[in-house]
């Protein structure tokens, strides 16, 4: 019990050194981009989902539980533009340590024309962000899991334009079996930057703080999720210069405000999964803070909504989700996952 206060404590801590570091900008972000596909359909966040699902380590080590040993993920999004992302993710139990994981995460943004100073094409370059993760978890008792990631971050803008890091995401995943009630809180990207850009200067990592619950419904096929993002900062809203000013018709001064409700729920990202059965089921996610930030005035449509399946076909396990950030715009995910030891099994039938 000690062990557990103790850990808990650190975790806290960390929560409070977290709030003196937001505001500002910060490099890197491609980090809180969510490439596995239940993670996307589930709102952008999948930190307190219990499934047996090795790609949701990336956004919570505290679920890397035991019962994904030897599972791999594959997963890949078609993104604006030429730019795509994608994740290898991997797991297995040890003897002596408990689990531990590993993973790739690769945002790659194209080729573009190199120019000269009177724009004649002179060449190409190609840009690209990194980050290799090694993952760790140890569940203290039959309520609480424990993870910890370690993870390099290499950006590379082109022409020997580079930039490196290295941070940590620290999570904790709460299950009470016999409620179908789980609790997680995530501090993710802690860390400092190691290389500047050239000619840039010290910038910060896209720190970020979670909080979520779940809850599965006993006598229907519905898990319920609610999560609160981006916790280090309370006001997250952006007011657009140009919705201020004087009115032209009427000669009135226009001011635009923002309400402490809705700077609340910015903070928000609700998600519900219909689990018709081990072999299929639906999700649904939206999130407040996409909405408010990536909404057309005139034409709002389902902007901040996401959806996707899972299915499982024989070893495989394949997850579609699109998410939804602006009318006609969104983006698609598929993820592949399987695990090594269902193949063994086939091969000694």
């Amino acid at each position: 019990m000690k062990k557990n206060n103790l850990i808990l404590s650190s975790l806290l801590l960390i929560a409070q050194i977290s709030f003196g570091q937001s505001g500002g900008l910060s490099a890197f972000n491609f980090l809180n981009f969510n490439t596995s596909a239940r993670a996307a359909a589930l709102g952008g966040s999948a930190i307190v989902t219990t499934a047996d699902d090795v790609s949701l380590m990336v956004y919570n080590p505290g679920q890397l539980f035991s019962t994904i040993d030897k599972q791999f993920s594959v997963s890949f999004v078609g993104y604006a533009s030429d730019i795509s992302y994608s994740d290898f993710v991997y797991a297995q139990k040890t003897k002596r340590f408990g689990m531990i994981g590993g993973y790739v995460h690769n945002a790659n943004y194209g080729t573009f024309n190199q120019t000269d100073a009177a724009a004649n094409v002179i060449g190409e370059f190609k840009a690209s962000d990194n980050a290799i993760g090694l993952t760790w978890s140890k569940q203290l008792d039959s309520t609480l899991n424990l993870g910890v990631s370690v993870k390099g971050i290499f950006s590379n803008l082109g022409l020997g334009n580079t930039s490196n890091a290295i941070a940590a995401d620290f999570g904790i995943n709460y299950y009470l079996a016999r409620k179908n009630l789980s609790a997680a809180f995530v501090v993710r990207n802690f860390g400092s930057q190691l290389k500047k850009f050239d000619g840039g200067t010290s910038e910060r990592l896209p720190l970020q703080i979670q909080l979520g619950v779940s809850k599965k419904l006993t006598n229907a096929p519905f898990r319920f999720s609610l999560i609160g993002q981006q916790l280090q900062k309370y006001d997250l809203s952006y007011l657009n210069p140009n919705e201020n000013g004087i009115d032209p018709l009427t000669g009135e001064e226009k001011i635009q405000t923002i309400t402490a409700g809705n700077k609340i729920m910015r903070h928000v990202i609700m998600n519900v999964e219909v689990l018709f059965s081990k072999n299929f089921n639906l999700r649904l996610g939206y999130n407040f803070l996409r909405r408010n930030e990536l909404t057309l005035t005139e034409k709002k449509g389902l902007s901040g909504f996401s959806m996707g399946l899972g299915l499982k076909i024989s070893a495989l396990q394949i997850s579609f989700a699109k998410t939804l950030y602006m009318p006609y715009e969104g983006s698609n995910h598929i993820t592949i996952s399987s695990n090594l030891s269902d193949f063994k099994k086939k091969r000694t039938n």
